[in-house]
């Protein structure tokens, strides 16, 4: 039988409610703790969640490949023209900041200051205006449309 313990309380009274003021402080705790965290670092539980979290590798979606995959990869289209285009062929289509998009009547070519581009060479400047701008090769300089001779 229970033993008696006070006025009307058994021991397995006194042990339910020692539980449920244990479970009462610990619950406050916990959600003051929690509520405290996120005040502090609105972004901790996120970082915490994503620091456990295992690492999602996949070839295919970082880009990597593996040894094996350079002998069986696809060779780089070989661009072939009927004859080598001049520089009278290319069109500055844009300039933005330190590239030119270049078009001829058949290809698209984006270029930087160093790019070799058949017809003119080595891109040695690039120059963007409000009207337009300039691209500067060994063999030519390409002046959009709007652009005034110099």
């Amino acid at each position: 039988m229970l033993t008696k313990i006070g006025s009307d309380w058994t021991l397995a009274d006194w042990t339910i409610a020692l539980c449920s003021v244990c479970l009462a402080i610990g619950s406050t705790s916990f959600f003051t703790w929690s509520y405290t965290v996120s005040i502090q670092s609105p972004d901790y539980f996120q970082q915490a969640a994503l620091a456990r979290m295992p690492p999602k590798l996949d070839l295919i979606e970082t880009g990597s490949v593996g040894e094996a995959a350079h002998a069986e990869a696809m060779p780089a289209p070989t661009i072939v023209r009927d004859r080598e285009p001049v520089p009278t062929d290319y069109q500055i289509v844009m300039i933005f900041q330190d590239e030119a998009l270049l078009a001829t009547r058949d290809e698209l070519v984006r270029v930087k200051v160093g790019s070799t581009v058949p017809g003119l060479g080595t891109v040695k400047a690039i120059e963007g205006t409000s009207l337009g701008g300039t691209v500067t090769a060994d063999k030519a300089t390409l002046r959009s449309a709007n652009t005034p001779d110099p």
